[in-house]
């Protein structure tokens, strides 16, 4: 059986007047258009949830902590122009974009400058060279000490340049005084970029008594470094893949003891913060978790949300804490850490073999690690609640109606989402007037679009799906209309936003599409024609049809202008469908609507199409009438018509049988039964390729078929 998931999507592009290709569009990213994310997917959203990236939640939570305003915040265009995100879903890059907008490729270079080995020395760099800063801040040293002569300093200057990039001259190597300190000092660094971990810690440790106090604390600070490079050297094998297990727990301990010594001779001193960090490292490889879970919690409560030292406290936590193996929220409950327990709990929350992962007694044991967070562990509560699917009563209790703010950390907008679809399950009719009334908070990036979501879904479900698309409806968003056009609306709505000059040329062109589309496929042939005048002059006939909308032009005038024949003769679409309209049964008219919908790339448009999720916008029951048909059901029908004419029978035999070349599953878009096509037996199909040749042996489609799959 041929599978096809709501979110597929093809391209279709008319070369010219002359054929037609197509292919399958860039699957990108299509998410589930819901309020609730409750497993991981492509795109989250801005509420706290099971399916977010974990990084938006840990964002999002820290973000709570207090105030923080978004000045400069906005859409990033690497989300928002995916139609399929609207401004309602997110990627992790995209959230960091749009609070912090730099060019990602800038980003890139912070993280990683560039090496200073070609630049200064221009010779072969060994592993893990230094990098410009670095060979700058001992430039600044150097020029800070007053005791160094100007003729030592150039000899000093010129030796880092190629400390760590290959073979260095020492012969100039200054021999008293506080320069030979510094001389020391890169003798010491060049064996630590040689991985000589042991010359290196030598040399360091010869410096304790530097006359300069910068060679001094460097040269302390330094053996932490050696043992963190000694500690992974064995862990990581010759094609950079690297090993916990093998981590050298010996040379691991020597850098948390360098750690140690730093910090008591120096505890604010130049590198404190960085020998801070770098404790982290050292937890991390020696997988100490529950101690990596107090240093980001600890973390997390001190640093600005609205700093972008936020987002990459975030990235390291999902790297090193949540991302690693075993039972974290085992780990992290223990250790004073809500914030970090809460993030583990709504990963755990997503589904595993089809039940959430944290149960209701496993959060209530929870509890007094949230002590002092009552909002939070009541949030946790809740979303597990509703992500249960259990009775969404208690939910109501535990979260008072608060949609009249002004504005919503992302922890309380998050609380008022969870209230807004306990109201939608409890089947209470003020599910609509909480989402209207939740609006005029939802200040934030992506909120709004958020609580428009809920509305339109709370209106869809109630029978009120008009309520979306008329005059002045605070269902602002695009997006969100399309996703009900392209699935449910009813040919009303369809024409009336076709019509509708104050939408967006997309949107309109999509109920144009839609409603041509299934009136051609449900039968619909009388209403086709006065609906093909709802299209505009020249309308596009290149871009992308099915469920991923994409950005490129709905293509509409394939309705005007596409192919209607590749060697059995057919007049315009119009004309077959004025036919149909006369005569649904004429066995000609038929193959050529079936040939209409081949030639022009409908067979994946939907025309039978999987459901979106019933809890998604557009879930609901189809209210544009009748059900759809594919061409796999024209050509039997002609098939099973034994007056039809002897080459329309030869030609429905063909295409039937053509409908599995050559993979051996149904393209024809045949209605899916589940979550599958339905697919002929292999006899049948034998049988149709046996009567093609036994019957109409003298036909051109009995000569052009040689196999049958």
């Amino acid at each position: 059986m041929l599978k096809r998931r709501w979110g597929a999507a093809v391209a279709v592009v008319l070369a010219g007047a002359g054929g037609v290709a197509w292919a399958c569009a860039d699957p990108g990213c299509s998410p589930a258009w819901s309020v609730l994310v409750p497993d991981y997917q492509c795109a989250g959203n801005i509420a706290l949830s099971p399916g977010n990236d974990s990084r938006i939640n840990l964002l999002l939570l820290i973000r709570s902590l207090r105030p923080v305003a978004e000045t400069g915040a906005a859409y990033p265009k690497r989300d928002w122009d995916n139609r399929e995100f609207g401004r309602t879903f997110l990627t992790w890059a995209g959230l960091r974009q749009s609070y912090w907008p730099r060019a990602e490729d800038q980003r890139g270079r912070d993280a990683a400058p560039d090496s200073a080995c070609t630049v200064a020395a221009g010779t072969v760099a060994r592993a893990d060279p230094p990098t410009p800063e670095v060979v700058a801040a001992f430039g600044a040293a150097l020029a800070a000490e007053p005791k160094l002569a100007a003729a030592d300093r150039a000899v000093l200057e010129r030796l880092r340049a190629a400390v760590g990039c290959g073979a260095v001259d020492w012969t100039a190597l200054p021999a008293s005084g506080v320069a030979r300190d510094y001389g020391a000092y890169l003798k010491a660094t060049d064996a630590f970029y040689a991985g000589d971990w042991a010359a290196a810690k030598a040399g360091y440790a010869a410096l304790a008594t530097a006359g300069s106090a910068w060679v001094r604390e460097t040269a302390a600070y330094m053996p932490i470094r050696v043992g963190l490079r000694a500690a992974v050297a064995t862990a990581t094998d010759q094609y950079g893949d690297f090993s916990a297990g093998k981590v050298d727990k010996a040379a691991l301990a020597g850098a948390q003891a360098a750690i140690g010594a730093y910090l008591k001779a120096w505890p604010q001193g130049r590198y404190a913060g960085s020998a801070r960090g770098l404790m982290r490292r050292v937890r991390w490889l020696g997988g100490d978790r529950a101690g990596l879970a107090r240093d980001y919690e600890a973390l997390a409560l001190a640093t600005p949300g609205d700093s972008e030292a936020a987002a990459d406290l975030v990235e390291e936590i999902d790297v090193r804490l949540l991302g690693s193996d075993g039972d974290v929220a085992e780990v992290v409950k223990g250790q004073e850490a809500p914030l970090m327990l809460a993030a583990a709990d709504l990963r755990r929350m997503r589904p595993a073999d089809g039940k959430p992962g944290l149960t209701a007694a496993d959060l209530a044991a929870q509890q007094p690690a949230f002590a002092g967070r009552d909002a939070l562990y009541g949030f946790l509560g809740a979303a597990r609640t509703i992500h249960a699917g259990e009775d969404p009563r208690p939910v109501l209790a535990a979260i008072p109606d608060d949609a009249r703010q002004a504005g919503y950390t992302p922890l309380a907008f998050s609380r008022q989402v969870l209230r807004g679809v306990a109201l939608g399950r409890a089947g209470d009719r003020n599910a609509a007037g909480f989402w209207r009334e939740l609006m005029g908070g939802a200040t934030g990036l992506y909120q709004r679009p958020l609580v428009e979501l809920g509305l339109a879904q709370a209106w869809t479900n109630g029978g009120r799906m008009a309520a979306v698309f008329a005059p002045g409806s605070p269902v602002t968003d695009s997006a969100t209309r399309e996703v009900l056009l392209r699935s449910v609306a009813p040919p009303a709505i369809l024409r009336a936003t076709a019509r509708d000059a104050a939408r967006p040329a997309h949107e309109r062109d999509l109920a144009r599409f839609t409603l041509l589309a299934k009136g051609l496929t449900r039968g619909f042939y009388g209403d086709f024609g006065g609906d093909l005048a709802l299209l505009q002059p020249n309308p596009p006939r290149e871009g992308t049809i099915g469920w991923m909308a994409g950005s490129d032009p709905v293509p509409v005038g394939v309705f005007a202008k596409g192919k209607w024949s590749d060697g059995f003769a057919c007049p315009a679409i119009a004309q077959t469908a004025a036919t149909l309209a006369r005569n649904p049964g004429d066995a000609r008219a038929k193959l050529c609507l079936g040939d209409f919908l081949r030639l022009n790339g409908f067979d994946a448009f939907g025309v039978g199409y999987e459901r979106p999720p019933v809890d998604a916008l557009g879930g609901g029951s189809d209210q544009f009438p009748g059900q759809p048909r594919g061409r796999d059901a024209i050509y039997q029908a002609v098939i099973a018509d034994r007056t039809a004419a002897a080459d329309l029978r030869a030609y429905a035999l063909y295409r039937a049988v053509m409908c599995y070349a050559p993979s051996g599953y149904n393209s024809c878009s045949g209605p899916p039964v589940g979550n599958e096509r339905a697919e002929v037996p292999k006899a049948t199909r034998k049988a149709w390729f046996d009567e093609l040749k036994r019957a109409y042996p003298q036909s051109r489609w009995a000569q052009a078929l040689r196999f049958w799959w």
